[in-house]
């Protein structure tokens, strides 16, 4: 009778390959099962930093370099984190990326992609209804709408640009770049003539926390000019306290956190920045 009960029991689990846990056998056969499909997946909806590939394979992906390691590293569980964040009335937020986030996953991609298409930015034979993949096709349409909406042309399509897609129609004319373009230098040297005004302190609270660990990382080693895997991570409000424009370690880091804020967390940053 144990036999029984172990060869049934076999028969309706599989190993997760994502995360090696027994899991229920999914309801449907999805697309999205690799870790690199996945990563591609988040930084093309913009919740995983990108790294940019040098010779990018443009007939697999955008040309972000991703291993296919397990998803247990700390960026992208933050990024899969995020994602649940947005979808939490169908998921459940703890950095895995278990069945149901992935099928929300695949269902937000196909909703990009059909209303990419829906407005002229693709075709069903450029990006087939079976392939919901972050692939050069999909980063291929989402600059062309960037491009025709003045927006900063990354291939990477945000919330709030995918909020744009939804509308019936969208302008043909170039929009001016959101006040969110803001330049650190120039908030840099405002800090340091108030550094104890609580709006700026909570401004530069919220970025870090909104920023992704990697970024942190990197900030934090052009910074000190080292290379450490993990770096105690600098405080942006020591960042523009001691900030010396004479100090080139100093400017590589203030580029590249600049480099890193998206339209959407900047405008959240100048929101607190100049809250009265």
């Amino acid at each position: 009778m144990l036999d029984l009960f172990f060869s049934t029991y076999l028969v309706f689990v599989k190993q997760d390959t994502l995360n090696g846990s027994l899991v229920a056998k999914e309801p449907r056969s999805m697309a999205i099962s690799s870790p690199e499909v996945i990563r591609h997946i988040l930084i093309g909806l913009g919740y995983l930093a990108p790294e940019i590939d040098p010779k990018p394979d443009l007939t697999k992906f955008a040309p972000w370099k991703r291993n296919n390691n397990s998803l247990t590293d700390d960026p992208t569980e933050d990024a899969i984190k995020k994602f649940q964040k947005q979808y939490s009335q169908k998921l459940v937020v703890n950095g895995n990326a278990d069945s149901e986030t992935r099928t929300v996953m695949e269902d937000t991609v196909k909703g990009l992609q059909n209303r990419l298409k829906f407005h002229g930015f693709a075709t069903n034979a450029e990006i087939p209804l079976d392939k919901p993949f972050y692939g050069p096709a999909t980063y291929t349409a989402v600059k062309k709408f960037q491009k025709s909406q003045g927006l900063t042309e990354s291939g990477i399509a945000t919330i709030e640009q995918r909020q744009i897609l939804q509308q019936p129609t969208l302008t043909n004319k170039p929009q001016p770049q959101p006040q969110s373009q803001l330049k650190l230098i120039d908030l840099c040297f405002q800090f340091k003539k108030n550094p104890q005004n609580p709006s700026y302190i909570a401004a530069l609270n919220n970025l870090q926390q909104n920023l992704p660990k990697d970024v942190l990382y990197k900030v934090t080693n052009k910074w000190r000019g080292t290379n450490d895997q993990n770096p105690e991570i600098v405080k942006l409000t020591n960042l523009f306290t001691y900030y010396d424009d004479n100090n080139a370690n100093h400017r590589d880091a203030l580029n590249h956190l600049q480099s890193q804020i998206t339209p959407a967390i900047s405008q959240a940053f100048l929101s607190l920045w100049n809250k009265k």
